[in-house]
C-alpha cells in the first residue's frame, strides 16, 4: 500500500527531502547520501502538476464488465455516468473539475 501526501513537493535530492531524519530516509531506512540527486531506490513518485481525479482501474473493469452483461447495450452516457460515480483514489488538483 502507498501513501499520498497532499501538497508535498517532490524533493530534488535526498538532502532537501522532508522525509529524512539525521541523514537517513524514513521510508527506505537507507542512508540518504545523495546531496544533489535522489537515491536510485527512492520510492517517491511525482504526480503531474495538473491532473484529474484518479480512480481505480480494477473498479473501472468491474463496472464495465457489469455494463456489458446488461440486456440493453450501454450507451456512452451510461458509461460516463458509471465512471463519474466511482470513488476517487486521489482527488483532482490544479485544474477545474
Amino acid at each position: 500500500m502507498g501513501v499520498y501526501i497532499k501538497d508535498m513537493q517532490m524533493p530534488e535530492d535526498c538532502f532537501s527531502c522532508p522525509l529524512k531524519e539525521e541523514g537517513f530516509c524514513n521510508i527506505t531506512n537507507a542512508y540518504a547520501a545523495q546531496i544533489y540527486e535522489r537515491n536510485s531506490d527512492c520510492p517517491l513518485i511525482e504526480l503531474p502538476e495538473h491532473h484529474g481525479r484518479l480512480i481505480d482501474e480494477n473498479e473501472v473493469r468491474i463496472v464495465m464488465n457489469w455494463l456489458l452483461t446488461q440486456p440493453q447495450r450501454p450507451t456512452w452516457n451510461d458509461t460516463y455516468n458509471a465512471i463519474q460515480e466511482m470513488n476517487s483514489v486521489i482527488e483532482a488538483e490544479g485544474m477545474d473539475e
